[in-house]
C-alpha cells in the first residue's frame, strides 16, 4: 500500500516563509521515521510517490453536523450554506463547504473555511511543487474516546472533541479559562477526560494540569514528545475526515494510459465503454427523479416560510428565499440583526456559564441584559462585538445570586 506525506503548515505560515512539519506514515498509519521541521520546500522531494495530505488549521476551519432536509443529490451543496446560516459570521459567498458522508448519526458531517486561506494553502503548495490529494481540519483528526473528553494542548491552544461531536478548538488565555470553558461545555458535572500535551507544555503547566483531578470523573495525561503530528496523521488514516477538496478545489489527478499491449488495452477499453455508458444511463434516470424530489421538497420549504405567496418554479423560490434571507441581515454586511445574534451566539458558545436573560433590538441597536459568573465574562462580550466590528458598551455590572447582572449595548454600522 502507498505510503503518505503529511504536512502542517505552522500557524505562522504565508506564501513567503512557508514553515511547516512533516512525517511520513504508512497507509495504516505506522511512522516511517521522524518528525521534521524546515521550510516547506524540504518536504516536497519526499512526495513522490506518495499521496500527500495537508492538515489545515483547526482554527481557520469550523466542523458542523447539520441536519439536512434531503438525503444526496446534486444540489445537496446548496442547501448547506443555509442549514448553517445561523452559526457563520462571515458572508456564504466567501466560504467553501465541504461535504461528508453520514456515520450513524442523524446529521452530515460539513467541514467550513473561508476561500481566502484555501487559496493561500493551496499557493504555498504549488510554490514548492507540491501538490496536495487530501485536505483535513485538524480538529477532524482529534482521536475520539467514548463516554469522554479529549484534550490537546499546544501552546495557547486547546483542542476538544467529545464522542459523536465534531471537535474544536480554543484561543484563550490563560490557559486555566481555557480548560474552563472546554470542560464546561459537558452535560455532566464530572467527565472523563483525556490530555495530549507536549513534554514542555507540560512542565510548564504542570501544577495546573494535575490540579484537574479533583474536578474530573477521571484524568490521563499522555505527553507527545514531537508534538501533536503524529497523533493527528495517525488518526486522520485510520477514521479520514471530510476532504476539502471539493467543488472548484477538487484535487486534479493524472491520466496514465499504457497502450502495449495495444490488443488487450482495446478490450479493457471496449468493456471499459460499455459499463461506463451503462452506468451514465442508470445515473441520468436516477439523478433525474432525486433532482425531482428535491424540487418538491424546496416548493414546500418555501410554502412553509412564506404561505400564501404565489408559488414560482424552484430556481425562482430558492432567489426568492435568498433575498428574503438578506433582508434580515440588514441593509449592509456590517449590521442587521442577523450580525448581531451571531455575534452574541459566538460569545455565548465561548461562555456557556453566561445566559441571556433579556434581548431588544431596534434599529441596528442591540440592548441585552445578561447573568454571567463574572463581570470578565461581561466584557468578553463586549470584546468579542468589538473585534466583529460593533460599537459595545457594557452600561452596567450588578451582583446578584453569586453572579453578575450585567446590561450591553451593541450598535452595528449605521445605528
Amino acid at each position: 500500500m502507498a505510503e503518505v506525506l503529511v504536512v502542517r503548515l505552522s500557524a505562522s505560515a504565508v506564501p513567503e516563509r512557508p514553515a511547516a512539519e512533516w512525517l511520513v506514515l504508512d497507509a495504516t498509519g505506522a511512522r516511517r521515521g521522524n518528525v521534521h521541521c524546515g521550510v516547506l520546500a524540504d518536504a516536497a522531494p519526499l512526495a513522490a510517490g506518495r499521496k500527500v495530505v495537508l492538515l489545515a488549521c483547526g482554527a481557520d476551519t469550523l466542523l458542523a453536523e447539520p441536519v439536512l432536509p434531503v438525503k444526496s443529490g446534486s444540489k445537496l451543496a446548496q442547501v448547506v450554506p443555509f442549514a448553517l446560516e445561523e452559526q457563520l459570521a462571515a458572508d456564504v459567498e466567501n466560504l467553501h463547504f465541504a461535504i461528508g458522508k453520514r456515520e450513524g448519526r442523524p446529521g452530515t458531517p460539513v467541514a467550513v473555511v473561508a476561500k481566502d486561506c484555501m487559496d493561500r494553502w493551496r499557493e504555498m503548495l504549488q510554490a514548492v511543487g507540491l501538490h496536495a490529494d487530501a485536505f483535513y481540519a485538524e480538529t477532524a483528526a482529534l482521536p475520539e474516546a467514548p463516554n469522554a473528553v479529549t484534550l490537546l494542548i499546544e501552546g495557547t491552544r486547546v483542542y476538544v472533541k467529545r464522542e459523536a461531536s465534531p471537535g474544536a478548538v480554543l484561543e484563550v488565555e490563560p490557559l486555566i479559562e481555557a480548560l474552563q470553558l472546554a470542560l464546561a461545555a459537558g452535560e455532566q458535572a464530572r467527565e472523563h477526560v483525556t490530555i495530549y500535551v507536549s513534554e514542555d507544555d507540560y512542565e510548564r503547566e504542570r501544577d495546573l494540569l494535575e490540579g484537574l483531578r479533583e474536578f474530573t470523573a477521571s484524568l490521563q495525561v499522555k505527553l507527545l514528545p514531537e508534538g501533536p503530528l503524529p497523533l493527528f496523521a495517525a488518526t486522520a488514516l485510520r477514521r479520514p475526515p471530510v476532504n476539502l477538496l471539493q467543488g472548484p478545489y477538487a484535487a486534479k489527478t493524472k491520466l496514465r494510459l499504457s497502450f502495449a499491449p495495444w490488443r488487450y488495452a482495446a478490450m479493457l477499453a471496449a468493456a471499459f465503454l460499455t459499463s461506463h455508458l451503462g452506468l451514465k444511463t442508470w445515473q441520468y434516470f436516477h439523478y433525474t427523479g432525486e433532482e425531482a424530489r428535491l424540487n418538491a421538497q424546496i416548493i414546500q420549504v418555501f410554502q412553509q416560510a412564506m404561505p400564501g405567496a404565489p408559488m414560482p418554479d424552484p430556481a425562482a423560490a430558492r432567489k426568492l428565499m435568498e433575498s428574503r434571507l438578506a433582508q434580515l441581515r440588514g441593509a449592509s454586511p456590517d449590521g442587521g440583526m442577523m450580525v448581531a445574534l451571531a455575534t452574541v451566539g459566538e460569545a455565548l458558545a465561548q461562555m456557556p456559564d453566561a445566559k441571556i436573560e433579556a434581548l431588544s433590538y431596534r434599529d441596528n441597536i442591540t440592548d441585552l441584559r445578561v447573568l454571567a459568573p463574572s463581570v470578565d465574562a461581561l466584557d468578553r462580550i463586549r470584546q468579542i462585538a468589538t473585534q466583529r466590528g460593533m460599537s459595545a458598551e457594557l452600561q452596567s455590572a450588578n451582583p446578584r445570586e453569586s453572579k453578575f447582572e450585567g446590561r450591553l449595548q451593541l450598535k452595528s454600522a449605521g445605528a
